[in-house]
């Protein structure tokens, strides 16, 4: 309040809406814009020192309780008007029609009339765009403190990676004794425990990429209504604030997996294959983003999401093979 303070003296404006402050805090106000249920106003104008103008205008209604010595005009203002917990008095007094009929009002709309009236072209307030700075400084700016929060999410980015290590491992020993396919029953075994592998990879990544991004994305709003930055500089830094750990996860995945099943040792295919793993997590990391951007809350978007998942493992050709679906599809 110190800070506020400061700031209102060097000449800029400063509102805030207080709730019961202290007396030193209250006095530090110039003026104050009261309100009660409803949205009426019961006072508006200067405070003056010690809040004594507030003082000398609610004591001149008969209903109004007398302030105690010491006692904090901030809490007495709200019981006498009735705007807090207090009802009031005995007496009901309706302290929004009295201030409508009052002088500090006709003061406030003399005030307003005047700066109507001093209004030309040239001393508009314009900007020449919708936000501060240019997209460059948002890009940036934005990137920077999305890395430092994945950096600060040590859960979020440790479980999938810990997941797909589990995944590799526990699918992958299942051949650390038979590493090499020795007929078809074997290949497809395989085949299947790769399908079933970049599944769970696909739905972990899925999943908990909503409840981080949720958070975020209701912080954005806050920040683009208050015009600090545009949606293309957040949805630009979210994509490459994920890309390191998606490779670093899917790395650790194809590791731990890729020799354990005994698939080809030539580099390309070691490299072709974490292409196709890395694009898989990205790929559901980035839908899970964009149903959370598309739906209300985590319930709705992982619904819709594990709707998308079933129609996606039925197309994979291993729950139907290839030449068994219909041509349409």
């Amino acid at each position: 309040m110190k800070g506020m303070r400061r700031i209102a003296d060097s000449g800029r404006a400063v509102v805030a809406t207080i709730h019961q402050p202290s007396v030193a805090i209250f006095n530090d106000f110039d003026s104050l814009l009261l309100l009660k249920k409803g949205g009426h106003t019961t006072f508006f104008g200067d405070l003056g020192e010690e809040s004594c103008k507030l003082i000398e205008y609610l004591e001149r209604f008969p209903s109004t309780n007398k302030i105690k010595p010491g006692e904090n005009p901030a809490t007495w203002m709200l019981t006498v008007t009735g705007a807090g917990s207090g009802s009031g008095g005995d007496k009901p007094f309706d302290y929004a029609a009295s201030f409508s009929a009052s002088q500090l009002q006709k003061d406030a709309l003399d005030m307003i009339e005047c700066y109507n009236g001093e209004a030309t072209d040239a001393n508009l307030i314009t900007f020449p765009t919708t936000y501060a700075t240019s997209a460059k400084t948002q890009a940036k700016s934005v990137f920077k403190r999305m890395w430092k929060v994945y950096w600060r999410s040590p859960g979020y980015n440790r479980v999938r990676t810990i997941v797909a290590a589990i995944i590799a491992l526990l699918f992958g020993s299942v051949y650390a004794s038979n590493r090499t396919p020795q007929n078809e029953s074997d290949m497809n075994s395989r085949v299947t425990s790769i399908y079933i592998t970049v599944l769970f990879l696909g739905v972990n990544g899925f999943n908990t990429i909503l409840p981080v991004y949720e958070v975020e994305r209701n912080m954005f709003y806050r920040h683009k209504a208050a015009l600090m930055y545009g949606f293309r500089a957040f949805n630009r830094s979210w994509t490459l604030a994920e890309i390191p750990f998606i490779l670093f996860s899917a790395m650790v995945f194809v590791v731990c997996f890729y020799f354990l099943v005994g698939l080809s040792t030539l580099a390309y295919k070691f490299f072709l294959y974490y292409l196709f793993v890395a694009l898989n997590g990205a790929m559901w990391t980035f839908l899970g983003q964009a149903f959370m951007a598309l739906f209300k809350d985590t319930q709705t978007a992982q619904g819709s999401g594990a709707v998308l998942i079933s129609l996606s493992s039925i197309f994979t050709g291993l729950l139907i093979r290839p030449q068994d679906i219909n041509g349409f599809w």
